[in-house]
C-alpha cells in the first residue's frame, strides 16, 4: 500500500495540471472574444455617432434630441460569481457612460454650413468649410464627409449653389433666396 499513495497523488497532480492548462486556455479564449467584442462596440459606437451627426446635418432631427441619442451605454465588466440571476441585469448593470465626444446642443450642421457661406463672399471647398467649422465650433465632431454631406443638402434646400471647376466643387451661399435661413442682401 505505501506505493499505491505516490501513484494516486502523482495521478491527482497531473489531473490538476491538465486542469490549470484547461482553465488558462479558456481564459485566453474568452479574453481574445471580449476584446473582439469590445472592438465590434466601439466600431458600431463610432458608426451610431457618425450616422447621427448625418441625420443632424440633413436637418431630420434637431441636434438637442440626438445629443441624448448618442449617450452610450456599456455595461461593466463581470467577474466569477456576481452575475446577477439568470438572464436578468442588475437595475444599475447599465449606467450611462460620459461620452467626451457626445456633441452638445447646438445648431444643425447644415445651418452652420450655410451661415460660414453667408460670411464669405467667394465659393468655398468642403476642406476650407470643415477646417473653419472645427476652429470656430472645436467640441463638435467635424470631418469632410460631414461637411459634404451637409453642404449637399444645403443645396437640396435652395440655401447654396455648387459650382464646379476642373476637378473641384465649391460652395456658395444663395443671395437674395427666400428660403435661405439667412438671406443676404443683394448688393450687386
Amino acid at each position: 500500500m505505501p506505493q499505491d499513495n505516490p501513484t494516486l497523488k502523482s495521478q491527482y497532480a497531473q489531473q490538476v495540471a491538465a486542469d490549470i492548462e484547461a482553465n488558462a486556455r479558456e481564459q485566453e479564449r474568452l479574453e481574445s472574444e471580449a476584446a473582439a467584442l469590445q472592438d465590434q462596440l466601439e466600431a458600431l459606437q463610432q458608426d451610431h455617432e457618425l450616422l447621427v451627426s448625418m441625420q443632424a446635418a440633413l436637418g431630420a432631427v434637431p441636434a438637442k434630441e440626438t445629443t441624448a441619442a448618442t449617450a452610450s451605454v456599456v455595461p461593466g465588466a463581470r467577474r466569477a460569481g456576481t452575475v446577477a440571476g439568470k438572464g436578468k441585469r442588475p437595475k444599475n448593470a447599465l449606467k450611462p457612460k460620459a461620452d467626451a465626444k457626445a456633441q452638445p446642443a447646438g445648431p444643425p450642421l447644415r445651418e452652420l454650413v450655410v451661415a460660414l457661406l453667408a460670411e464669405h463672399q467667394e465659393p468655398r471647398s468642403a476642406a476650407e468649410v470643415t477646417k473653419e467649422l472645427a476652429q470656430a465650433h472645436p467640441k463638435r465632431t467635424v470631418n469632410v464627409t460631414l461637411v459634404r454631406n451637409a453642404l449637399e443638402a444645403s443645396v437640396a434646400k435652395n440655401q447654396s449653389e455648387r459650382t464646379k471647376q476642373q476637378k473641384s466643387v465649391y460652395y456658395s451661399a444663395l443671395t437674395g433666396n427666400p428660403s435661405a435661413e439667412q438671406p443676404a442682401p443683394s448688393a450687386g
